[in-house]
């Protein structure tokens, strides 16, 4: 059986069409977990840009705004959870009590269908530095790339607010993302404003897009087929 899905949403689409956008997204994550396990890892949206805001005001360090931002993707987490009908809130695990790699203990239960949407902030307050930047440079980009690793997953799926460029650098990607390149699993960086590209890949595999192919470090434009 095939590991996981890993969909990376956006925070900023929380923000289109009065949420509507988001809502017709969910529903279409809800469908595809019927058949498929799929994770979710949350953006920040606009709770990461009220942290940006109060470090401006108050002249915090780096590493604080990073472990705020890990808590503002578990706020985001909580209304993905009222929007996808069916899902379910997983916090991931410790790294002491992995079963390897780094694998969250609470995973274990992957292969099974159904929608987790994956609290992050514990478990990442505990990786290294040297493995993820406790910077802004360090974005739900990187995290859900990192997650995809360590959970061996089938796909990564990063809902983007826009079409990006197949360069896959700031400000469509963060910074550190190039540094986990290649991944081992193939990677689409979706337009979520256009939900059925995100229905075509979810169904067929393939869909309009930029694609990162398993064991590249270059992007290329795809577009639908039949």
């Amino acid at each position: 059986m095939p590991g996981p899905i890993l969909i990376k949403i956006g925070g900023s689409l929380i923000r289109q069409e009065s949420g509507k956008l988001l809502r017709q997204l969910c529903n279409l994550i809800a469908g595809c977990g019927q058949k498929r396990s799929i994770l979710i890892v949350p953006g920040g949206g606009p709770f990461a840009d009220l942290i940006r805001a109060y470090e401006r005001h108050w002249d915090l360090e780096e590493e604080t705004c990073h472990f705020m931002a890990l808590a503002a993707m578990d706020q985001y987490a909580y209304i993905l959870r009222e929007r996808i009908p069916g899902s379910t809130v997983d916090a991931l695990g410790s790294l002491e009590c992995s079963q390897s790699g780094g694998l969250p203990c609470s995973a274990d239960s992957l292969s099974s269908s159904g929608v987790r949407i994956l609290l992050c902030s514990h478990f990442l307050r505990q990786v290294p530095a040297t493995a993820l930047p406790r910077s802004w440079e360090t974005t739900s980009d990187s995290i859900a790339a990192y997650l995809a690793k360590q959970l061996n997953c089938s796909l990564l799926v990063l809902v983007k607010s826009k079409t990006i460029e197949p360069t896959l650098l700031e400000p469509d990607i963060d910074s550190f993302f190039h540094q986990l390149l290649p991944l081992p699993m193939p990677a689409w960086f979706i337009n979520g404003t256009d939900p059925e590209s995100l229905q075509a890949l979810l169904e067929t595999g393939r869909t309009q897009g930029i694609f990162l192919p398993p064991g590249n470090c270059r992007a290329q434009i795809q577009h639908q087929s039949g």
